[in-house]
């Protein structure tokens, strides 16, 4: 993922991090099953997904606390 697509992803709402998650996710399961089966020969592929999985995890957690600092009127 390069910083200019992290940078949009920042202003993303949690519905929409969620989507794309999911969707990187399925990308996952497919390059995955791919590699095993011998189509596919980039592993490289499979280590850059779950970075960018985990990426939107930790934004996606970023906004949740931030919206309970804001609901606790901190």
């Amino acid at each position: 993922m390069k910083r200019n697509e992290f940078e949009e992803l920042k202003s993303l709402t949690i519905q929409e991090l969620e989507q794309k998650r999911n969707e990187l996710a399925k990308r996952l399961f497919e390059q995955r099953i791919q590699v095993r089966l011998g189509q596919e020969k980039n592993t490289r592929s499979l280590r850059n997904l779950r970075k960018d999985i985990a990426r939107i995890n930790t934004l996606i957690q970023e906004k949740r606390m931030s919206q309970q600092r804001g609901a606790n009127g901190n």
